[in-house]
């Protein structure tokens, strides 16, 4: 039985009940699209494999990246490095299983059964030799393999709330899986190459008929069903050949929740694994390791709480602090190392972008907050500072270091001593007159001497920026926010509170809307402006009617819904949208930042407050335009689509500012049916049924008019 020790610090992204029932006003779900994974695979395709191996230590905490695992320890890209979905990890960042595959999508296969989802896998690892002691490796070396993990659906706020939870916990039948393995120099067949065979003209087969394989001389393909002439089936072409592997099962949990670990233990947050190597057979040049998850959709995500894309991630894993090693032993549980275990925080009091020509010292908050934690076994002596640093990479600020002793987190928890876990802020930014500022804040939290295993989790840093937005997020969706309305006629509304320091002008609201299932979010809505009642939206200030949730495809980035005239703003005001139906709009929703208090739904009478903790993902644009990213703004335009019934082409008229424009056209369900780019101030729909369509107008990649057209 190989010795498992349970220890530390719980995670992720799925489907969430608001507190009330199915008459309730406002839902969290999950995300079927993994932002970041998806920019990285369009940007970064698969290479292939890699002839990569390397020696003992094999140390990987996550800590200093995002996105695909590093290339130069693992061999796939399945799972999420992010340090958003896990709640108190070991180290800051983890690698995340679940659902989705490589591109940021959920799996074709996946279904309501158990499925195999995400694979984690290492590359070679020398263990054939001992090569601190130049000679090959024994048992008697001692090598143990152990890692922490946590499954997904904890809660991360301090009150044990239903609606507050991050991720969703594998049922019962999920599984997380470790292997051992290894490739054993044999060549095996795996598989065939496929080619198309039309049936000719006169031929007729029926079930149980063979013919002569054409491609692979002196086989035969059986019909399976009855084909007719002009159809064309695959045949086995050649054979596939590939390394032969041996995987061994060496550990595996099935599902289960955060809430029974809190309940035994409330510092159990993830629990640690050790298993010694013992059997000669890994003693080789390229022992490998891999986790697998197996997943399954639930039950509400087809449908069973008729919540329009429902469907969504679900059964995460988190994995961190893995290590493999010699002279270790079965008591070895705490390595000698501190850490930071989440991300820091703005310097800013509310948001964490905002305007830079609106910002005031009043803006800045009193200090920042870490999570700091000493994962040895003994009181250690650490240091903390921080520096603020331009982007001209100028010096503006640098903390004085400060030093006191960490007690181990298995007997006293996090690392709370105030000046290192709430530093205060003791500088202010200082506005030049530019359009846009960024400051990169670098955290420093270390152990003083030289026995720190691990310097990568000591330094956690944060992008100030001040470009031209307010932003209560930090740019991750981890949940989708919705609103649902019992009534007959349904009447929502969102409103996100912004306030300016100076009378400004509001020209352009950024909204990220979440994929879902076959986008089934994809219906109009009325984008919002109030001004201030007494701290709840008042009088409409603007509204603009007919607006579709879209994804920008080049940069998986923030929609931008532009004015169609500078509205001139002043002191509170509110953005957001009104829908009339029942249709889940599905906005991103960052759940690791407390916008409370800041943002009102309303589906009857009266605005409310919302329940959930953490920050709708809209952000309203104030003053000059301009992209801090470098990307080619629009220029503004007026639209109009003629004739309007038409029988086949339609014409575009527009201002003298309209050029390479593109266009897509959608049903009334909101599927893309044609893009193109606009020739000679016109759009055919020949090829389309009578019926009602969407058509999109974009420039420069920006979409500036969406028009509904209906075809005689």
């Amino acid at each position: 039985m190989k010795p498992i020790r349970y220890f530390l610090l719980c995670l992720l992204s799925v489907c969430f009940l608001s507190p009330a029932t199915m008459m309730a006003q406002e839902y969290l779900t999950g995300v079927t699209q993994n932002s970041v994974l998806a920019k990285a695979y369009k940007n970064n395709p698969p290479k292939g494999n890699r002839d990569i191996t390397v020696r003992l230590p094999f140390v990987e905490d996550f800590s200093n990246y995002t996105g695909y695992p590093n290339s130069g320890l693992w061999l796939d890209r399945k799972c999420f490095v992010n340090g958003t979905f896990a709640i108190n990890p070991p180290s800051i960042g983890v690698a995340t299983l679940d659902i989705m595959d490589e591109d940021g999508s959920i799996y074709a296969h996946a279904e309501r059964n158990a499925f195999p989802a995400d694979t984690l896998t290492s590359v070679c690892i020398r263990l054939d030799s001992n090569f601190t002691q130049h000679r090959p490796m024994r048992l008697g070396d001692s090598l143990y393999f152990s890692f922490f993990y946590q499954p997904g659906g904890g809660y991360t706020g301090a009150t044990p709330v239903g609606w507050e939870r991050l991720g969703d916990a594998p049922e019962r039948e999920d599984k997380l899986i470790l292997e051992f393995g290894y490739a054993t120099g044999n060549m095996v067949f795996q598989g065939f190459i496929y080619g198309e065979y039309v049936i000719g003209e006169g031929e007729y087969y029926v079930a149980g008929d063979t013919i002569d394989n054409p491609f692979i001389p002196g086989t035969y393909y059986i019909f399976e069903s009855n084909a007719f002439a002009g159809e064309t089936i695959l045949m086995p072409a050649d054979s596939i050949f590939g390394p032969e592997y041996v995987w061994n099962e060496v550990w595996s949990t099935e599902g289960c929740t955060l809430d029974s670990w809190l309940a035994q233990n409330p510092r159990d947050y993830f629990k640690q694994v050790l298993i010694p190597i013992n059997d000669e057979q890994y003693l080789r040049n390229n022992f490998q390791f891999r986790f697998r998850n197996y997943g399954s959709l639930d039950l509400d995500a087809w449908g069973w709480n008729n919540i329009t894309g429902w469907a969504s991630n679900c059964d995460q894993w988190n994995i961190d602090y893995i290590q493999l090693d010699i002279n270790r032993n079965a008591q070895d549980f705490y390595p000698s190392d501190v850490a930071f275990v989440s991300p820091t925080t703005s310097a800013l009091t509310l948001y964490q972008s905002m305007p830079w020509h609106q910002y005031r010292t009043s803006d800045m908050a009193a200090s920042f907050h870490n999570q700091l934690v000493n994962l040895s076994d003994q009181v250690r002596n650490v240091g903390y500072d921080y520096t603020v640093v331009n982007q001209q990479g100028g010096t503006v600020y640098h903390s004085t270091p400060n030093f006191m002793n960490a007690s181990p987190y298995y007997t006293d928890g996090l690392h709370t001593y105030g000046p290192h876990a709430n530093p205060a802020i003791e500088f202010a930014y200082t506005y030049d007159g530019a359009d846009s500022a960024a400051f990169t804040i670098t955290h420093v939290f270390k152990m003083e001497g030289a026995s720190d295993e691990n310097k990568y989790n000591d330094t956690c840093r944060f992008e100030q920026k001040f470009y031209n937005y307010y932003a209560y997020d930090d740019g991750s969706a981890e949940a989708g926010y919705t609103l649902y309305s019992s009534m007959s006629n349904p009447q929502s509304y969102l409103a996100v509170q912004f306030t300016l320091a100076q009378p400004d002008t509001l020209r352009c609201v950024r909204m990220w809307f979440n994929h879902v299932l076959d986008d089934e979010n994809i219906d109009y809505f009325t984008l919002m402006v109030w001004d201030d009642d007494n701290g709840l939206p008042g009088n409409v200030l603007y509204s603009m009617p007919m607006q579709l949730p879209y994804h920008p495809s080049d940069y998986f980035n923030f929609a931008n819904y532009y004015l169609e005239d500078p509205l001139p703003i002043e002191g509170t005001f509110y953005v957001g949208f009104y829908q009339n139906h029942n249709t889940q709009l599905n906005l991103g929703f960052d759940q690791n930042n407390d916008a409370r208090g800041h943002f009102f739904y309303k589906v009857s009478n009266e605005w409310a407050e919302s329940f959930y903790k953490g920050a709708p993902m809209i952000r309203p644009v104030v003053g000059k335009y301009f992209d801090p990213t470098g990307v080619t703004t629009q220029k503004k335009t007026t639209v109009r689509i003629y004739p309007n019934p038409t029988s086949g082409t339609v014409f575009i008229s527009d201002n003298e500012y309209l050029q390479d424009a593109e266009y897509q056209i959608l049903d009334i369900c909101g599927r893309t049916l044609e893009t193109g780019r606009i020739d000679q101030r016109s759009i055919d729909l020949g090829k389309q049924k009578p019926g009602v369509y969407f058509i999109r107008i974009y420039q420069d990649n920006h979409l500036i008019s969406t028009e509904k057209i209906i075809k005689h």
